[in-house]
């Protein structure tokens, strides 16, 4: 079902097929984002994305890293006991060195309208700090 393509630095797992990407995030991210919501019941996206996730259709393309837009009460979400900010630097220090020695990577998720990041913070914060032009995504039209 995946293929490895190199782009940039990276080398991504990625589908081809539109009905088989959607199979894949319809299960995969599903389950995180119902997690995600079951353990943050105030996060208001992800009761948003859980919403548009299988409503979209969605195509592997190669995008600019910069028209890409991350969600920024996302970036900005604290409580007494957690700051995704802070957690995230912390996940993609981790995930960088396993990246930088030939893991592959899943393509960003991003909603068409806006171009704004849904999944691949982690990802999106290393191919950022290593001055990715071109990143592969599966955008999903509503």
């Amino acid at each position: 079902m995946f293929s490895y393509k190199n782009l940039g630095n990276f080398t991504y797992h990625i589908i081809k097929d539109k009905d088989k990407i959607k199979l894949v995030l319809l299960k995969w991210l599903g389950k995180e984002w119902k997690l995600d919501h079951e353990e943050f019941p105030d996060q208001p996206w992800t009761i948003e994305w859980l919403k548009l996730l299988p409503e979209m259709n969605y195509m592997l393309m190669t995008l600019d890293l910069e028209k890409i837009n991350l969600r920024e009460d996302l970036m900005k979400y604290k409580t007494d006991n957690y700051n995704f900010l802070e957690e995230l630097n912390l996940r993609a220090d981790e995930m960088e060195e396993s990246v930088l020695q030939g893991s592959s990577i899943g393509p960003l998720i991003i909603k068409n309208n806006g171009f704004e990041l849904m999944d691949g913070y982690t990802r999106y914060m290393i191919l950022k700090k290593h001055q990715q032009k071109k990143v592969y995504a599966y955008v999903g039209f509503s």
